[in-house]
């Protein structure tokens, strides 16, 4: 009899502990991605909000692109936790440049938002962006919701208009955000001009704005926030080895974030994917690199 006891109450701490274990960390993630943002701008950028958030949560200035630091490969990385040699994906086209090694039954990368899709198929996942061919690394079979603003140079505030909107309509567990000002004032007048210094401030306030559609709809305190890059500029370009091109901001904070914390351990840009998949405990095939940073109280 005693040992039926025991037995069952060993069953009940497991079960509460399987239980504890399975919690979510946070409710929501928000990640906001800004092209071109590169880590040599960071000494003289004028970037309030940025740098508060940083205080509030874990950031580093040293998270490293995959090769070729241009952006296809490297915002595909952050969603689908692979380089680019099991990925396939070598640059901005609609398609692998050769074989995935590991393919959904979408005949897609397997992306955090297909994930959450096999595991929680209710969940409301979405992407609002600016470049268009972003869209072409999401798996958007996966996601409840996508939007390509047209444009956005001509409307650069749709952006913070389009992901507010769903933010507050929706209340999306994942939601990726793409914004593309930086990149096109590193290509058209290049690091360290003056046009792209001064469009620094004004991203940064889009960020803000983003954030605060959190509050505004109620999830602000249950949500993690992440914001990061997929490369930096050498003169108009990028694509190379340079430092300039490959080192890349990251700032997480939100619930269950450690506060003031500078990030020291090796950061590459698929261990974003793995960090967004921890939050909801989500389990990530083997083709992933990906580990979750430590950024987690």
């Amino acid at each position: 009899m005693k040992r039926l006891v025991y037995l069952v109450a060993a069953l009940l701490v497991l079960g509460a502990c399987q239980e504890k274990k399975e919690k979510d960390i946070a409710g929501h993630v928000i990640v906001i991605g800004l092209d071109g943002w590169g880590t040599w701008c960071m000494d003289k950028a004028e970037v309030p909000f940025i740098r508060e958030m940083m205080k509030e949560g874990s950031g580093t200035l040293d998270k490293r692109t995959v090769r070729p630091s241009i952006s296809g490969p490297n915002w595909a990385a952050q969603m689908n936790g692979t380089p680019v040699e099991v990925s396939g994906i070598t640059g901005n086209e609609d398609h692998p440049t050769f074989k995935p090694l590991v393919l959904t039954e979408h005949n897609a990368q397997p992306t955090f938002f297909h994930l959450m899709r096999l595991e929680r198929p209710e969940a409301e996942t979405g992407v609002v962006c600016e470049w268009d061919d972003f869209r072409n690394y999401v798996d958007l079979q996966c996601v409840s919701y996508e939007k390509a603003i047209d444009d956005p140079t001509g409307h650069p505030d749709a952006i913070v208009e389009e992901s507010a909107r769903y933010i507050k309509e929706k209340k999306p567990a994942i939601c990726f955000i793409h914004i593309d000002a930086l990149d096109h004032m590193g290509h058209s007048y290049g690091q360290g001009s003056a046009e792209y210094m001064a469009e620094l401030p004004k991203v940064d306030d889009r960020v803000r704005r983003i954030v605060e559609s959190a509050r505004e709809a109620g999830i602000y305190d249950d949500s993690i926030f992440i914001i990061t890059s997929d490369h930096g500029h050498e003169g108009t370009g990028h694509g190379g080895d340079s430092t300039n091109e490959i080192e890349t901001p990251l700032v997480v904070w939100g619930k269950g974030i450690k506060k003031n914390h500078e990030i020291t351990e090796p950061v590459i840009q698929y261990d974003v994917a793995a960090t967004v998949a921890k939050v909801f405990h989500i389990k990530t095939p083997n083709s992933w690199r990906g580990v979750p940073i430590e950024v987690f109280e």
